[in-house]
């Protein structure tokens, strides 16, 4: 098992503190629960799980990010709040910044609001595609794939269009594709496409290198090793089904 114990903090633009201790991949499931356990006692917090998932399973310099952003939105709950409308707003933009994009993405989900977020993505690639616009539209079905995901719309997700083009050497593609299999129980499939995920990312020489974090050389790790990344997808399972429970009960 990959066993590792080291913390890091993040600091907000508000300055405030937040420490966040990893001591194995069970610690990922843990920090997700206690994140769970504090959006309940505070009501009106940012809530993390699904897409702290996610961003474990890709490694690195997301997960890192989205763990700054779970802060900086505890420290300023409206940023969660305007999510919807900074998505519309860069999609509207004439050059989307992507990174700012999946930034919005894990604040959507923060905040519950993925079937929003899957409409306004849905149109935004088709009127791309429309448009003669194939890389936004490439881009922003890739998103939408995401938040497909989050809502447990696993059909769905894999019959869209960006997971078909293998010529594509994007390892999103295959990472995707993984994560559903393995929540559907397909478990071959799903090592089949993690081993074309981590091959795409040695490709790309997106392993961490010697001057990169400790935190992100630990959460290289845990994508790369298959019984982990499978924990980290269950534990996304768990949460996609502890949400649709909650909401068919609404």
């Amino acid at each position: 098992m990959v066993n590792f114990s080291k913390s890091f903090s993040v600091r907000t633009k508000y300055g405030a503190m937040a420490t966040v201790v990893f001591a194995s991949i069970y610690v990922v499931g843990a920090y997700i629960s206690r994140a769970r356990k504090m959006s309940k006692e505070e009501h009106q917090g940012p809530r993390l799980t699904r897409s702290m998932s996610i961003a474990v399973l890709h490694g690195g310099q997301l997960a890192l990010q989205r763990l700054f952003e779970y802060h900086e939105a505890r420290a300023d709950k409206s940023a969660v709040e305007i999510a919807e409308c900074e998505l519309k707003t860069h999609l509207a933009e004439q050059h989307p910044d992507y990174k700012k994009l999946q930034s919005v993405i894990g604040k959507l989900e923060m905040s519950g609001k993925e079937a929003q977020a899957v409409e306004i993505l849905k149109n935004a690639t088709a009127k791309a595609r429309n448009e003669g616009r194939n890389h936004e539209a490439y881009e922003y079905e890739m998103l939408l794939v995401e938040m497909l995901i989050y809502k447990g719309d696993f059909k769905e997700a894999l019959g869209r269009e960006c997971l078909r083009h293998a010529e594509i050497s994007d390892a999103r593609r295959p990472l995707f594709k993984a994560i559903v299999h393995i929540i559907e129980g397909n478990k071959n499939e799903g090592t089949k496409y993690w081993r074309e995920f981590n091959d795409l990312k040695e490709e790309f020489h997106c392993t961490p290198c010697m001057k990169e974090s400790m935190e992100e050389c630990q959460l290289h790790k845990l994508s790369t090793n298959f019984n982990e990344f499978e924990k980290v997808v269950d534990i996304l399972r768990k949460d996609i089904i502890e949400v649709q429970a909650k909401r068919n009960k609404k």
